[in-house]
């Protein structure tokens, strides 16, 4: 009896490691999707010029509203050149206009922060994906049996934050990323979440991020469309 046991827990344990094996093998696969495409997109993306359209809402009221015309200069760096925007509300006078001024002045600098600290996520830089999966700071869900695949980077830009890879398996694309961080205060918590989409040429790019602070009340709204090949820089 002892020695059927005995072979049953053997037989368990070698399921065990297998199925630990095959989950090791599928995150290593997917770490790779990820990689290759965010390096490839990152250096095709440069060919292209595009909209990009952000929009605020406070306390769910739209209060702005920016589009600029966005391509990569001769130096390599991201040029956005703002073409239109929502015209601002006019100043009230007197002691509640200071406050109202005081107010939007602050809320202004938070959306600022909001803004900055989506592109410190997008696109997410690969180096760092390897980093975190070598030091073991990345873990698997299987949405739908080899086809979609999410997997979860902690600690990408600070201490508690966490970044989430969607991944199409079948056609080795990026579908989505969320982010869970803070601006300033860890208590003051924000999610952020990215849509993908593929151009014609393969090339990845973050079609719609949405930001949510519901700490503040506050939601970011960033579109990318009308993408064509870039005229040629002198």
């Amino acid at each position: 009896m002892k020695k059927i046991f005995l072979a049953l827990a053997m037989i368990s344990f070698a399921g065990t490691v297998k199925v630990f094996a095959q989950a090791q093998a599928e995150v290593k696969e997917t770490v790779a999707i990820i990689k290759n495409n965010l390096v490839e997109s990152k250096e095709k993306i440069k060919k292209y010029e595009w909209i990009e359209t952000t929009t605020t809402f406070v306390k769910g009221e739209e209060k702005s509203k920016k589009q600029s015309q966005c391509y990569y200069g001769v130096d390599g760096k991201l040029v956005k050149v703002e073409t239109g925007g929502s015209t601002p509300q006019k100043k009230k006078g007197g002691l509640k206009g200071k406050i109202a001024a005081n107010k939007k002045d602050d809320m202004a600098d938070y959306i600022q922060k909001s803004v900055e600290k989506i592109q410190t996520y997008l696109p997410p830089d690969p180096e760092k994906i390897q980093q975190l999966y070598a030091g073991g700071k990345t873990s698997l869900h299987v949405l739908e049996p080899n086809k979609k695949i999410k997997l979860d980077f902690l600690d990408y830009n600070q201490k508690g934050d966490g970044l989430s890879v969607t991944i199409d398996k079948v056609r080795k694309i990026i579908l989505a990323i969320d982010v869970n961080t803070y601006i300033d205060d860890p208590e003051d918590k924000v999610i952020f979440n990215i849509k993908y989409n593929t151009l014609p040429d393969k090339t990845q790019y973050p079609e719609t991020t949405s930001l949510q602070a519901d700490k503040k009340k506050v939601k970011i709204v960033i579109g990318n469309s009308g993408y064509k090949k870039a005229a040629p820089q002198t």
